[in-house]
């Protein structure tokens, strides 16, 4: 049985972490929203926050629940290729966009992304853009706050607040949603961008406290590299496998369809266009500073697979991945050769379970909380901004005062 299907609930200590968390991201919005007196504190943060902090929050919404739990999954199913999506299609992409993109950006005084297409091109750009990305970020925090909802409700965590209110177990989901996106509206609309930046660089600290310890228990009681490589496929425990033009190991793409496919063509048409990133870029109190705030974004980034992926591949070469059940019939589900499908997203929750204590697992639950929040906070933001100056203030309303 898994450890978590054996259904260890959270203790006292466990509550007393996920409460603190509560409070500390609640008094943070409140306490900043005295700062947020026009549009442009509200939305902008008055661009005058300092590179590092910004550089944080910049990887910080960028690592969000899906994120987390998808790179883990990755990892355990095919294994360390699984890093290129970071070292090829994020940290040159990451590079470009502080030394070529956001000089032009912040230079041209645009407020967003969509702002920048209205003075380059013209306003059926603007409005082209803006009204995807909105709808885009919509998409997203719905998919988030499901994912996140659903994986709450699967652990079994929020049954004493259920007990507590009165309610059957079968309103979990409903509780975990009105919760999660309570707390990410309450300090977003309280201190505006600025609130959203400040705990994402809390949010970015509680990810690697929460998810340090998991990643070097599994990767040692796996046996390090020279036991993941007896343990699994060897396709799993390389970066590279076969020669140019075959497939590269488990994701059954050749070098250069990586190369080109993720390293020049995705990871450039995200990172250099994202506005929910170059967001967080364009609060910088100089044009110096968000400069940097890319490279200071892509340091930290390098390492995010030895927190995510390696655990997702320890947690293959330790089985600890559950079958995939069929919620109807209570079954395994299988594939088309008759073999049981693994949950793969399940590879996190059962590695924070089988080794953390009380206390500890309170620490680890809200990593993966917090991993959402970094990441709905940041659509929010971004819609926001979006919303106000592109569509609100461009075509509903223009002219609009604050």
């Amino acid at each position: 049985m898994s450890a978590v299907a054996a259904g260890r609930g959270l203790s006292l200590a466990d509550w007393a972490v996920l409460g603190g968390y509560l409070l500390v991201v609640a008094w943070v919005g409140l306490r900043l929203k005295r700062r947020s007196t026009s549009a442009f504190e509200f939305l902008e943060a008055g661009r005058a926050l300092p590179a590092w902090i910004c550089g944080l929050a910049f990887i910080s919404a960028n690592l969000g629940a899906q994120e987390v739990i998808g790179m883990a999954a990755s990892g355990a199913k095919y294994g360390l290729p699984t890093c290129h999506f970071y070292w090829i299609g994020a940290i040159p992409a990451m590079i470009f966009l502080a030394l070529f993109m956001i000089p032009v950006y912040y230079g041209s005084k645009a407020r967003s992304v969509p702002d920048y297409l209205n003075l380059r091109f013209d306003g059926r750009t603007r409005a082209l853009n803006a009204g995807s990305f909105a709808a885009m970020t919509v998409f997203s925090s719905g998919i988030s706050l499901y994912a996140m909802a659903r994986l709450l409700e699967r652990l079994g965590v929020m049954g004493p607040v259920l007990g507590w209110m009165g309610l059957g177990p079968g309103r979990a989901f409903d509780l975990c949603v009105w919760v999660s996106a309570a707390v990410v509206l309450l300090y977003v609309l309280s201190g505006g961008l600025r609130s959203a930046i400040y705990n994402e660089v809390f949010q970015f600290f509680i990810l690697v406290g929460a998810f340090l310890p998991m990643a070097i228990w599994s990767f040692s009681a796996a046996g390090g590299f020279s036991g993941l490589r007896r343990s699994l496929p060897a396709g799993m425990t390389h970066l590279w496998l076969g020669p140019p033009a075959a497939p590269t190991g488990p994701l059954g793409a050749d070098k250069a369809s990586l190369i080109a496919g993720l390293g020049i063509v995705l990871s450039f048409g995200y990172w250099c266009t994202d506005f929910l990133v170059i967001q967080r870029a364009l609060a910088a109190k100089s044009a110096r500073e968000a400069r940097r705030v890319p490279l200071m974004g892509a340091f930290p980034k390098i390492f995010i697979p030895f927190l995510v992926v390696l655990p997702g591949l320890a947690a293959k070469a330790l089985a600890l991945i559950p079958l995939k059940m069929d919620p109807a019939t209570g079954h395994a589900l299988l594939n088309a050769a008759g073999r049981p499908i693994l949950d793969y997203d399940m590879a996190v929750p059962e590695l924070l379970f089988h080794f953390y204590p009380h206390g500890l697992l309170g620490l680890g639950i809200l990593g993966l909380w917090a991993s959402f929040m970094s990441g709905m906070a940041g659509n929010v933001t971004a819609f926001n901004t979006i919303w106000t100056y592109d569509l609100y203030g461009g075509y509903v309303n223009p002219g609009a005062s604050d």
